[in-house]
């Protein structure tokens, strides 16, 4: 079986990373929510921690908004859902599930906001964009319930005990 692999990409440009994000701890958080979510070890994934500016100017490319954001997914689109999680049939050709792109400086005002410490943040908004890169969505009150409660589960499995005092909630 393949192994999973993680590409980190932290631009050079973002000042004020803490110390304790590395590629290493992002790979590591990333393979937990992966593996709780049962997406097979043959699937990689991407993520950028960038800053105010790019996530602004890819806000307003892909979405049409003129504003920065916190998080962005970015799916492989030649990769459907259907062939992201483990099973027996799972083909190689479908390695690359998208790229997670994360605003160091929102987080960190998130961070504040919420009372947490700033890895709390990126492991809280890494686990949202790897949901929304698996399908999962929060438009309706049963997808947001459904969510959620993914949503909690991978903080515990990325961040153990302290995983667990991080609130998910999702604007109705």
């Amino acid at each position: 079986m393949a192994q999973r692999h993680t590409d980190v990409f932290i631009d050079s440009e973002v000042k004020g990373i803490d110390h304790l994000m590395t590629d290493k701890w992002l790979c590591q958080i990333t393979d937990s929510a992966l593996t709780l979510l049962n997406v097979s070890e043959s699937k990689s994934i991407e993520i950028a921690i960038t800053d105010d500016k790019t996530m602004r100017d890819l806000n307003l490319r892909h979405l049409g908004i003129d504003s920065t954001t916190d998080v962005l997914s970015f799916p492989n689109i030649n990769s459907p859902n259907t062939d992201l999680l483990s099973t027996e049939k799972a083909q190689d050709k479908y390695k690359f599930i998208g790229e997670v792109v994360i605003s160091s400086p929102e987080a960190g005002r998130q961070s504040l906001d919420k009372g947490i410490s700033f890895t709390q943040e990126i492991a809280f908004l890494l686990g949202h964009g790897i949901l929304h890169l698996l399908g999962h969505d929060h438009e309706t009150e049963d997808e947001r319930i459904e969510m959620e409660i993914a949503h909690r589960k991978i903080l515990l499995a990325m961040l153990g005990k302290s995983g667990m005092s991080i609130e998910v909630k999702y604007p109705a």
